[in-house]
């Protein structure tokens, strides 16, 4: 899944360079150097939760947590890593550098108008539902109740509402924490984030081989 996300990263590059603007391909490039640096700590802090499940399979992941305990609480730490570069992978505020409309006057796709503008934006929010939803799988028990599963149809809407619940912190973000500097976007990503999920994958390989 990590793999064909990243595929997206091309979409940016490619867009910004067919358009007639030198300003939108300049805007590209900072796009690609964003997502390019938190896909690192994206990844590293799903380590933890592999190394814990044993598996990379999502249902075996899920399953583990059914058995034991939701993984947001031995895997807190991976949580925040995962939470803070998925917002930068979906360029979502104070992360949203990519667009930045007050000083880029929207960046990559500044040249393009009605459903390509749309296509552009609705990816935007696809990324977000499935890196939400994958959050939900690796983190929070998947589609496994608070305490109480219930019949099997109550299966999808537990997912259901742990996803909007997901959303609703993105969104919530957004309209509350103020824009990044560029420079302090880079160094949180590579001086920050990349250390700390290092660090966690490290600290759980060594306590599930302790224990």
């Amino acid at each position: 899944m990590f793999a064909i996300g990243s595929v997206g990263v091309y979409g940016f590059i490619v867009g910004g360079w067919a358009s007639d603007s030198k300003y939108a391909l300049l805007g590209s490039m900072r796009t690609c150097a964003q997502l390019v640096s938190y896909e690192v700590a994206l990844a590293l802090s799903v380590l933890g939760v592999v190394i814990m499940a044993k598996s990379l399979a999502l249902t075996d992941i899920v399953a583990a947590q059914h058995d034991t305990v939701w993984y947001a609480a031995p895997q807190f730490v991976g949580l925040l890593v995962f939470l803070f570069a998925g917002t930068a992978e979906t360029a979502r505020a104070p992360f949203d550098l990519p667009e930045a409309e007050q000083e880029l006057v929207a960046g990559y796709h500044t040249e393009y108008g009605g459903m390509r503008f749309g296509l552009f934006t609705m990816s935007e929010y696809i990324n977000l539902i499935t890196l939400s939803g994958l959050c939900v799988t690796l983190f929070l028990a998947g589609w496994h109740g608070f305490g109480w599963d219930g019949p099997s149809w109550i299966a999808p809407l537990w997912f259901i509402l742990k996803l909007l619940i997901l959303l609703y912190v993105f969104i919530w973000i957004r309209t509350t924490l103020p824009r990044l500097r560029y420079d302090q976007l880079m160094r949180f990503g590579w001086k920050v984030l990349l250390p700390v999920a290092t660090v966690n994958a490290l600290v759980t390989a060594v306590l599930v081989v302790w224990l």
